[in-house]
């Protein structure tokens, strides 16, 4: 079992959702690789729509065929062995590719829009590579789907299912009440574990947590990096708005400083002395 105290509310994970959170985390870690692996060669590498045309079709594939051994790795890893590379892409992986089809898409349509079939500028070939990055990193995150699908089918029984739709739809209707203010404090810690319990796997969530209950334990930020997500940089990012704000209502630099210390530890961020160290220099740049 795994524990999170998230302001009171404590959320647990059983064994067969920490091994389902497990197997999504690595099929998003390696989408992720295949997304940034595919957009950063054609960016150095494609420069014309003919380019991208005749070599990006077989890079994504590639990419999404090293994802799809990911997955039969991860079978046996679990001890289904009794599903090869084939019959894997064929049975379980099939209904969640789409790449090849977004592809051939996005090719046709540009073609079509664009009177020279072949010359573009590399800035409009950016928005095309983008999008095709997105493409790959769906494919590739997709089959965590298959594999849990072909654990379950084959009776492996040590993950959860996947998240169904009806306790999205549960997830987001808690969510809109408690941001809408509808839930009130007493029933609030309760109403917080069932949000992520029915539905953990959205960041706007934990971001919405620690801007308005904050994280002082900096459990959020721990269920987020467990989850697959990075927190930090949305800290980062209320911590720059918070000092603006400060600096733009206020002009005692220490009175400033105290309040941006006890915000740090409010929203559990650890560059609370960097932050402090920029009071300083924008005060010595000012007085200068």
């Amino acid at each position: 079992m795994v524990t999170f105290d998230i302001n009171g509310a404590i959320v647990e994970f059983d064994e067969k959702m920490n091994n389902y959170n497990s197997i999504r985390k690595l099929f998003k870690n390696q989408a992720e690789y295949a997304r940034d692996n595919f957009k950063n060669y054609c960016l150095d590498n494609i420069l014309t729509l003919k380019d991208l045309s005749e070599k990006s079709l077989e890079l994504g594939m590639d990419n999404i065929e090293s994802t799809i051994k990911k997955g039969v790795e991860t079978l046996v890893g679990y001890n289904l062995i009794t599903i090869d590379i084939n019959t894997f892409k064929e049975c379980y992986c099939a209904k969640y590719l789409n790449y090849q089809r977004m592809f051939n898409n996005t090719i046709k349509q540009t073609k079509t829009k664009s009177k020279k079939s072949n010359y573009m500028t590399k800035a409009s070939l950016k928005p095309l590579i983008e999008n095709l990055s997105i493409y790959i990193y769906n494919d590739c995150f997709n089959i965590h789907n298959a594999v849990i699908d072909a654990l379950i089918k084959n009776d492996i029984e040590i993950v959860s299912s996947k998240v169904d739709e009806d306790n999205i739809k549960k997830s987001s209707a808690l969510f809109n009440n408690y941001k809408d203010g509808f839930i009130n404090r007493v029933d609030g810690t309760m109403v917080v574990k069932q949000i992520i319990t029915l539905n953990p796997y959205r960041m706007d969530v934990y971001e919405y947590l620690i801007k308005e209950d904050g994280d002082f334990n900096r459990e959020i930020e721990r269920l987020a990096d467990y989850l697959g997500y990075d927190l930090k940089p949305y800290k980062n990012q209320l911590m720059d708005e918070y000092i603006d704000d400060c600096l733009k209502n206020d002009t005692d630099i220490e009175f400033i400083k105290d309040k941006v210390a006890k915000y740090a530890k409010y929203i559990g961020s650890l560059n609370e002395a960097i932050y402090l160290t920029r009071i300083d220099a924008i005060q010595m740049f000012e007085n200068a």
